[in-house]
């Protein structure tokens, strides 16, 4: 599943975090609304696409070195 946050004050999906951590803060750019909760809309029919599933490369475990 793949989700967009929205702004819980106006729905506007154009937010943008702007601070890390645990929970997170986000603004709205349309209102300025800003806080830790702004909820997900599921994207319908929104996975990987298959680009980004072939560029996926597992690591090989090195063999030898110094003795």
């Amino acid at each position: 599943m793949i989700g967009k946050n929205f702004c819980p004050n106006c729905e506007s999906e154009e937010v943008m975090m702007i601070a890390g951590g645990m929970t997170g803060t986000w603004m709205c750019k349309k209102c300025g609304f800003s806080g830790s909760i702004f909820p997900e809309k599921e994207i319908v029919g929104g996975n990987m696409s298959e680009n980004l599933k072939g560029k996926i490369v597992k690591g090989e475990k090195k063999t030898g070195g110094r003795r």
